[in-house]
């Protein structure tokens, strides 16, 4: 999610599972209506959700593979030489969970959201670990590629290792994303304009598909053998 995990509309309280589901049903209907369904049905939407994300980032690891064996060698291993940059944006998202916790914490499914979420731990616990992981996992991929420019061998293995944990990451944090687009979740307390009202549903479309190119990314750089083994990397590209 990065980025657009910072767009949302109103908050929401974390009320008793069966009053808050109801309540967000009948009160505050999201642009999608999904929290407007029964119960069944928003599980079922909350789980295609990850399965049509999944699916999206398969697809594309598929096409970013024909798209090397199609361009002249070296290319694509250019290309993908700038892919650590994303550690430098998760580093900086993952610093907005402690300046801005509160805004985070909004966006937190309650328990009993969808009538399948029973997760431990409160919203400030997990807007907390969440924002260490993506600084760490940043830093690491960023430092990896780093080690890889200046033949740091013995950190080869940096740039894969944090982007196995970032596509982890990025799988825990889609339920709050989620909740944004089913129950019409709102981010307040960051810099800027108050947002005008629910994000259209075309937008959480948008933020899917960017996920799961985020998601491909990752995977093809968890993947770096050549890294993780101490050779030069994409030297076989």
């Amino acid at each position: 999610g990065l980025g657009m995990r910072l767009l949302g509309v109103a908050r929401l309280h974390a009320s008793p599972m069966a009053r808050s589901c109801a309540s967000m049903a009948l009160t505050e209907i999201a642009p999608s209506g999904v929290n407007a369904l029964p119960l069944l049905e928003q599980s079922g939407v909350f789980l295609s959700s990850f399965v049509a994300i999944g699916a999206g980032a398969l697809l594309l690891t598929a096409l970013l593979a024909a798209t090397e064996r199609a361009l002249p060698i070296g290319w694509f291993a250019k290309w993908r030489s700038t892919w650590p940059l994303l550690g430098v944006l998760f580093a900086a998202f993952g610093l907005t969970h402690f300046a801005y916790p509160g805004a985070f914490e909004a966006i937190y499914p309650p328990q009993g959201t969808w009538g399948i979420w029973q997760l431990p731990g409160s919203a400030e616990f997990h807007v907390r670990w969440t924002g260490a992981a993506e600084v760490l996992g940043g830093t690491g991929l960023a430092g990896g590629a780093l080690a890889d420019a200046f033949g740091i061998k013995s950190l080869r293995w940096l740039k894969p290792t944090a982007a196995a944990l970032l596509v982890g990451l990025t799988l825990a944090v889609t339920p709050a994303n989620v909740y944004m687009y089913t129950h019409g979740a709102l981010m307040e307390g960051l810099p800027g304009p108050a947002a005008a009202g629910p994000l259209p549903v075309e937008a959480h479309y948008i933020r899917a598909a960017l996920q799961s190119v985020l998601l491909a990314f990752l995977a093809g750089m968890a993947r770096d053998q050549s890294a993780a083994e101490g050779e030069p990397p994409n030297s076989s590209a």
